[in-house]
């Protein structure tokens, strides 16, 4: 898939603060969060059990800087 080149960056620094080093699954096209936890596997499932099958997985890390991807 190719990005559209009017896409905004999504600044989720305050979302995932509150999630430091647990899995983190996102409703796509949101900065809402579905379901958090410290196995990748059960976060899913939390997930799916929301009704959202196909979620953004990441993992937030301990502490967040500048970072452009």
């Amino acid at each position: 898939m190719v990005a559209s080149q009017n896409m905004k960056p999504i600044d989720l620094t305050k979302v995932l603060k509150k999630y430091k080093g647990k899995w983190v699954a996102l409703i796509p096209n949101s900065n809402e969060v579905a379901a958090s936890g410290k196995v990748l596997k059960e976060v899913v499932i939390k997930a799916q059990d929301r009704g959202i099958h196909n979620p953004v997985m990441l993992k937030a890390t301990p502490a967040y800087g500048p970072f452009v991807g």
